[in-house]
């Protein structure tokens, strides 16, 4: 296994980096160098916690749960002190502020508090800013939230691309406009660049849009600037190591965290489930901080009519036929014939034989097995329907589901 630090450690980062991994057991030998023991803590994935707050022996304090759905649905718990906690929204407040987010903005932010949802710690991190906050919890109906942000003069969003999207239908569907928006930050999931250049069309023609970057298991890690490009983040280097794992000939790899302040739910080398590549530390904006840029998912391979597939691969088509997200999915199913079929849920698709001719076209690209296949007929030809209530599937965690498969 490869690895690559990308942060140029300091004698203090080691120290608490051998103080964090000796939680879980990890000792320093006498005279042994960091890197070789670093490389002895195996990388291992996201862990659930749910059982840390029943120790009776151990005096624990004041803690909370953060719950993730994650990409496959399945809940994970992490515990953090309150202190932890505290310091994370800090941290993660830099970010907003980074991201341009300041004194004198109204931020109309999505989200409330439960299983699943930790988003009271956002109002926290908002905090860090000064900024004047206009909670809109879910945000679910669309009139509602155009009337709160027009009635409270906000001027920045603080939203998941898949809640936006209702809003931008609505939007557009009376030939409305929120002019007044400057900023728009997101998280949770990426922002594509036609859903980017969509959304501005029913925002302020200059409105910017960066994103912050993290999860509930390993804390907040990333921020985008105002140079920042599509998936491109500064890293949150006071609290945390991140490493690439074995990276490819194009510098693609697994992205690994540690979080140095972690006490209750130790964080050693842990996989985001992102892929990333590093980029030059220098950027214009004077932030000498590591960066990356996330590339996907990782573990999104599925065996495709007996044939690994990249489910990531999926999104290119998305981008070259200008679909929004809203009218986008994905599905692997099985036709009648019993071969492993693609379906695109899409109303703007299934109405126009154009795009649908197109799609095939693009689909048939992606790779030469997926052309041989389809030429063989070992798989089912792509085919296509509008998605149920002309709106795409979600997961428990409230994000797009680009991909289900339904062959189980």
């Amino acid at each position: 296994m490869t690895s690559h630090m990308l942060s140029t450690l300091t004698e203090a980062q080691v120290d608490r980096a051998a103080a964090v991994a000796s939680r879980l057991g990890h000792e320093r030998l006498p005279g042994e160098e960091f890197a070789t023991f670093w490389a002895r803590i195996p990388v291992t994935g996201a862990v659930d916690h749910t059982g840390l707050h029943q120790r009776p022996d151990t005096e624990l304090g004041a803690r909370i749960f953060f719950s993730s759905g994650g990409s496959t649905g399945i809940p994970k718990f992490t515990l953090l002190d309150h202190t932890e906690m505290l310091r994370n929204c800090a941290v993660h407040g830099r970010g907003y502020r980074s991201c341009g987010i300041g004194s004198r903005d109204t931020v109309a932010a999505w989200g409330l508090a439960g299983t699943m949802n930790s988003e009271f710690t956002m109002y926290l991190a908002l905090a860090e800013t000064g900024c004047c906050t206009l909670p809109l919890g879910k945000g679910e109906d669309p009139d509602s939230v155009i009337d709160l942000v027009s009635r409270f003069d906000a001027n920045v969003l603080l939203v998941m691309p898949s809640n936006l999207a209702p809003v931008i239908a609505r939007l557009e569907s009376t030939g409305r406009r929120l002019e007044s928006i400057r900023l728009v930050v997101t998280g949770g999931e990426p922002l594509y660049p036609s859903d980017e250049a969509r959304f501005r069309k029913s925002l302020g023609n200059s409105t910017a849009f960066r994103s912050v970057f993290q999860t509930s298991d390993t804390g907040t890690i990333g921020y985008q600037c105002a140079s920042s490009g599509p998936g491109e983040f500064h890293i949150h280097e006071e609290l945390q190591l991140v490493e690439l794992i074995d990276a490819d000939v194009e510098g693609t790899g697994y992205l690994v965290t540690t979080n140095l302040e972690r006490r209750l739910t130790t964080v050693v080398r842990q996989r985001t489930g992102d892929l990333a590549q590093a980029l030059e530390p220098n950027c214009p904006c004077g932030d000498a901080s590591p960066r990356i840029r996330l590339v996907g998912r990782a573990g999104k391979i599925v065996k495709f009519g007996g044939e690994k597939f990249a489910v990531n691969s999926l999104v290119h088509l998305k981008e070259e036929l200008g679909l929004p997200l809203d009218d986008f999915e994905a599905v692997l199913g099985k036709d009648s014939a019993g071969r492993d079929q693609f379906v695109i849920g899409s109303e703007r698709m299934s109405a126009d034989p154009q795009l649908q001719e197109r799609a095939r076209q693009l689909f048939a690209a992606i790779s030469p097995v997926v052309r041989s296949q389809i030429d063989l007929g070992v798989v089912g030809p792509l085919e296509f329907s509008g998605p149920a209530g002309g709106a795409t599937s979600r997961t428990v965690s409230g994000k797009t589901a680009y991909f289900t498969d339904r062959r189980a």
